[in-house]
């Protein structure tokens, strides 16, 4: 038994390790370059951003939408990696349960929990402030088109 605990402990460390090591690369990671491939795409996101020098509002529009992509892109990395090592760290808890009394097992699914929730509540808070503002700059945007239509019909005839 006494070998299971140990081999158990040493399962432990390494995840809570890896654990740490995924959340100290979290900020990195919302930092960090795009890749190869999210780069190009970005860059021709980008290459599209001036629609025309006369349209500055739809310009800073796209702009805008292009650093969102780009935000989001690292943050969806982030959030993977920290998924990975959320998984082995399940894994790693279900092989240690029998060596743990079951109130002190479910004491620490239960914290685990809660701070899952907390984070789950504030990226849905930051993704709902965000969906308000690209409505609003929607809603921005159309009054713009139609402006411009007024315009151009005012200047045709």
């Amino acid at each position: 038994m006494s070998t299971d605990r140990a081999a158990a402990t040493r399962a432990f460390d390494e995840a809570m390790t890896k654990f740490e090591e995924a959340l100290s690369k979290l900020g990195a990671a919302l930092g960090a370059q795009p890749s190869g491939e999210e780069a190009e795409h970005l860059k021709a996101l980008t290459d599209l951003v001036d629609a025309s020098p006369l349209l500055k509002r739809q310009n800073a529009f796209n702009a805008a939408i292009v650093r969102e992509i780009a935000h989001q892109r690292a943050f969806q990395r982030a959030v993977l990696e920290l998924i990975r090592c959320q998984t082995s760290l399940a894994v790693l808890l279900r092989s240690i349960k029998p060596f743990v009394n079951t109130r002190d097992f479910a004491d620490v699914l239960d914290a685990i929990s809660d701070d899952n929730l907390k984070r789950s509540d504030a990226l849905l808070a930051r993704d709902r402030r965000r969906e308000i503002q690209l409505t609003e700059i929607q809603t921005e945007l159309t009054a713009i088109h139609t402006r411009l239509d007024e315009l151009r019909r005012a200047v045709a005839s």
